[in-house]
């Protein structure tokens, strides 16, 4: 387990409990529990894939995904030169998220702090960043640091969906070109395609600008 600040331990207990849940009501399965520091780093160190959160230098957030190491209760970041290393540089926070799930249960870890570039070989080589494999096919000769002021994790169960239940959400939808039951009146039919005229038309999904 690596040792993390004092500080972060701290903040971390801001969270409100070490390990209580938070519950709806509606049993232990519809909790959600509310991770420990020591859960949350334990869970930070068996991966190696997580998100990168930065504000880029135009001022929008901007978010990544890489590979990672633990050390000294900070993450190591490998990185090219580009928009990472841009944004820590003008803005140097950064927000750090992992997630997954185990047989039973989903669960989620956020780090946030201070985001920097390494520059010190003892300290690349102590963090041992420089013989992280990245899975990008891009080479990585720079490294960043995430130093957290805050970690916070929550667990909580994977609901179980039964096919009775899943099929009672679909809705029913009249079959398309169906015919009515019965004659209609010409008059309610003309306000049913007035009323279906001034219903807003859908229109295709456009990317952001």
């Amino acid at each position: 387990m690596v040792d993390t600040p004092s500080g972060l331990d701290r903040s971390s207990d801001s969270l409100g409990s070490r390990g209580r849940s938070r519950g709806t009501g509606r049993g232990s399965r519809d909790k959600v529990l509310r991770l420990t520091t020591a859960q949350c780093w334990s869970l930070v160190e068996g991966s190696s894939v997580g998100r990168l959160a930065v504000i880029g230098v135009d001022g929008m957030p901007d978010i990544f995904p890489v590979n990672y190491a633990v050390h000294g209760g900070s993450v190591y970041i490998r990185s090219a030169p580009g928009s990472k290393l841009l944004a820590t540089t003008v803005h140097p926070v950064g927000a750090f998220e992992i997630d997954g799930e185990d047989s039973t249960s989903h669960w989620s870890v956020v780090l946030r702090g201070a985001a920097e570039s390494v520059e010190t070989d003892s300290e690349i080589r102590a963090a041992g960043i420089r013989t992280l494999v990245s899975l990008s096919p891009t080479a990585k000769y720079d490294y960043l640091r995430v130093t957290p002021v805050s970690i916070a994790g929550r667990r909580f169960a994977k609901r179980v969906v039964t096919r009775d239940a899943a099929q009672s959400e679909i809705p029913k939808v009249p079959a398309a070109g169906s015919e009515p039951a019965s004659p209609e009146n010409p008059s309610e039919t003309r306000r049913r395609g007035a009323s279906r005229a001034r219903q807003p038309v859908s229109i295709a999904h456009y990317p952001p600008l």
